[in-house]
């Protein structure tokens, strides 16, 4: 028998075993491994439980290039996950094949997308279609050791929330970093922590039609403060692992994701601290993205389908504060004001405060090619110092529109 030949055969037999249980089973694709995917792992087996009629399977793809060829392939086969989990801005590339819906029809689920922080969801509703919705934000926070604080006569009770607190603090907490240590420790490379920059000092990637890159007089702003930062021993010159420094408790400040925030926690019990992140620019704004909800068009056809994977969705959407205990902030607003959070999850509520400014990627498809090309400049200026920020962004920019022109022309525009 050939592959081709059993494979078919083994679909057949799954579809009659599915028949004969009278259980219709949900693929359920994300990108969620380690601690993220044990609790998602949870969840799913809490829900089949209590769904007996339904069961949940969890595919993990960790890289977006492979999450997108399954999905791909999937679809040209009717083999593809029903539920997609997958970052916000992956959604541009899979928004042909996915099933939307209307505000009123998720409010026939019981899902009410109105409750959603606009930035959130922006980028996902077009001409009333919505294409998925954001259950939570993998948003940046401020992570610091309340010891060192102490040490540097400075309250722990009061992080920085500007950029003359954030230096004050960091001059003070000189005096208590080992000398091989800067008190704020991170790769200055990180392509991430240069777009939340970026943002604070009022840029983005590109214009609002995608047509042209758009970040090299707030990118060059961002990376002079960076230097500043290097040039007074806050911050690394060199490409850094800032975990295991931070969990020792040798460096201080971690501007990073709230993903950390966990195991931060559990290494550094009661000197752990969380805070909103310091407006260090000229603009209130803060990184963030999202893990998105979508359906696969092709593959909820069936209205048995369908409803269950509505089911599994809507728990998603019910039980969600039990997912935020992995790390990640609420996407809806009722959640992130509440009672219950701050009671079970108080530093991610703390966090939380700051969703109102959060920013995204915009919805442009090559956002991760994007930031691959920027990214070897960032070293160029921060790393090596072998261009200023103000030649690198035009370099970077250059590659970017090279970017840009292909897309446009795989489209005919």
């Amino acid at each position: 028998m050939g592959k081709r030949s059993f494979f078919l055969v083994a679909v057949l037999l799954i579809s009659l075993m599915v028949l004969v249980s009278g259980k219709v089973t949900i693929t359920f694709m994300t990108p969620l491994a380690g601690e993220d995917g044990a609790y998602m792992d949870k969840i799913i087996q809490k829900f089949n439980a209590e769904h007996p009629d339904i069961e949940v399977v969890h595919l993990v793809l960790v890289n977006d290039l492979e999450y997108k060829t399954k999905f791909f392939t999937g679809v040209s086969t009717k083999q593809a996950p029903q539920v997609l989990f997958c970052r916000k801005y992956v959604i541009p590339a899979l928004m042909d094949q996915l099933k939307t819906f209307t505000a009123e029809e998720l409010v026939k689920y019981g899902i009410d997308v109105n409750d959603i922080y606009p930035g959130l969801i922006e980028g996902l509703v077009q001409d009333g279609k919505i294409y998925g919705f954001p259950l939570d934000c993998w948003i940046f926070y401020l992570a610091y050791n309340r010891g060192n604080f102490v040490k540097a006569g400075l309250d722990p009770n009061k992080p920085p929330t500007n950029r003359e607190e954030f230096l004050a603090a960091l001059e003070a907490l000189k005096k208590v970093t080992p000398k091989d240590v800067t008190p704020y420790y991170e790769n200055p490379g990180w392509s991430w922590l240069w777009v939340h920059y970026l943002w604070q000092f009022g840029g983005d990637l590109l214009t609002p039609d995608f047509k042209k890159p758009a970040f090299m007089e707030a990118g060059a702003k961002a990376l002079r403060f960076m230097m500043e930062l290097q040039d007074k021993g806050y911050l690394p010159k060199a490409s850094v692992d800032p975990g295991p420094v931070f969990l020792g408790g040798q460096s201080t400040f971690l501007i990073t994701g709230i993903w950390t925030a966990a195991a931060f926690k559990e290494a550094l019990g009661e000197n752990f601290g969380a805070a909103p992140a310091p407006l260090l620019g000229t603009e209130k704004a803060v990184f963030g993205g999202s893990h998105v909800l979508a359906l696969t068009k092709v593959m909820v056809e069936d209205p048995e389908v369908l409803k269950a994977a509505m089911t599994w969705v809507k728990y998603l959407w019910d039980h969600a504060i039990e997912w935020y205990a992995a790390g990640q902030t609420p996407a809806r607003i009722s959640i992130a004001q509440s009672q219950e959070l701050k009671e079970k999850l108080p530093h991610i509520y703390t966090v939380a405060q700051q969703l109102p400014y959060v920013k995204t990627f915009q919805m442009f498809p090559y956002i991760s090619e994007m930031l691959d090309s920027i990214a070897v400049y960032l070293e160029d200026v921060l790393i090596t110092r072998n261009m200023t920020p103000e030649d690198a962004m035009e370099a970077a920019a250059e590659e970017v529109q090279d970017i840009i022109d292909d897309y446009w022309a795989e489209r005919g525009k």
